[in-house]
């Protein structure tokens, strides 16, 4: 079940670039972000009400204690959020698929520096393999004056989002052994709704929400990317509890697949040359980053 799991998660949010284009043309990345934290704090409520689990009686006491790895998990997957809604809207609907390796090398590196894990050449070279499919998606065959006038900040901003989203996994994984898996999600998706939320204040007193009425694609997609949130990190984490952990970021690689295609399919988005060789070149990197060498008796 831990592969169906982590398939259904690949599957899931290689749809987040398809419902910020359903929402995009209503609300901003702001707004969006701050969505995608409400409805999936919402869903974790609910699925945790279908399960007839109740809060552990020191919860609270858990939660203040973490509180610093909550904070910082919090912070990190708003940020995260906040630059892949902005260049998922600016961008094609397939572009967060470089946010994937960029969030495996961090991970990498950070286990280099925080935990004093070695890195053989092997890593280094599947590292660059890495960066080569991110640069080659980015540029797409551009001329190098449209890609650093166009395409880098966008680039810049997917990458910043998968070190952020690199950040919030650390923060998971500091606090896995203090507190349950769905109360870790939503005690940080809940802080997170909350940065979110504070920095639209002044402009909702303003007015910026009068004359906006949204489309039926656009609630939809409200609806959607919240289950994709709340439910998406819940199975992703069972999964992580069930299969070997060098096989999660491999098995999630195929978002990248699914993604390319709904542009494709929905969007009707050009698939390049460079984009697909890009995908696959970053997606061996990735199975070579968690690949275990093997060693002789």
């Amino acid at each position: 079940m831990g592969y169906v799991y982590l398939l259904c998660v690949a599957l899931m949010f290689s749809f987040g670039g398809t419902c910020v284009k359903l929402i995009s043309p209503y609300f901003g990345p702001a707004y969006i972000t701050f969505f995608r934290f409400a409805v999936g704090v919402f869903f974790l409520l609910l699925l945790k009400t279908i399960k007839r689990q109740r809060f552990r009686q020191d919860f609270f006491v858990t939660a203040r204690l973490a509180a610093g790895w909550v904070l910082f998990g919090a912070v990190s997957k708003w940020v995260a959020y906040l630059t892949e809604n902005y260049a998922l809207s600016h961008g094609p609907s397939y572009g967060n698929i470089v946010t994937q390796p960029a969030q495996t090398v961090f991970l990498t590196l950070s286990s280099v520096l925080l935990f004093k894990e070695k890195l053989p050449p092997r890593k280094l070279f599947c590292i660059f393999l890495c960066m080569t499919g991110v640069l080659c998606i980015s540029w797409n065959g551009r001329s190098l004056e449209t890609f650093f006038q166009d395409n880098i900040l966008l680039t810049g901003l997917f990458i910043l989002s998968g070190f952020c989203a690199g950040c919030h996994v650390l923060s998971q994984k500091m606090i896995a052994d203090r507190m349950e898996i769905i109360d870790s999600n939503l005690s940080i998706f809940a802080v997170s709704a909350l940065l979110a939320f504070t920095p639209l204040i002044p402009g909702i007193a303003g007015g910026d929400l009068v004359g906006i009425r949204p489309g039926l694609g656009c609630l939809a997609g409200i609806l959607m990317f919240g289950f994709i949130t709340g439910i998406g990190f819940y199975l992703n984490a069972r999964a992580i509890l069930l299969v070997p952990f060098y096989m999660v970021p491999i098995v999630q690689s195929t978002m990248a697949i699914f993604a390319i295609l709904w542009g494709v399919l929905f969007f009707h988005e050009r698939i390049s040359i460079y984009i697909i060789g890009g995908t696959a070149t970053f997606i061996l990197g990735l199975i070579g980053l968690q690949l275990k060498p093997c060693t002789g008796n």
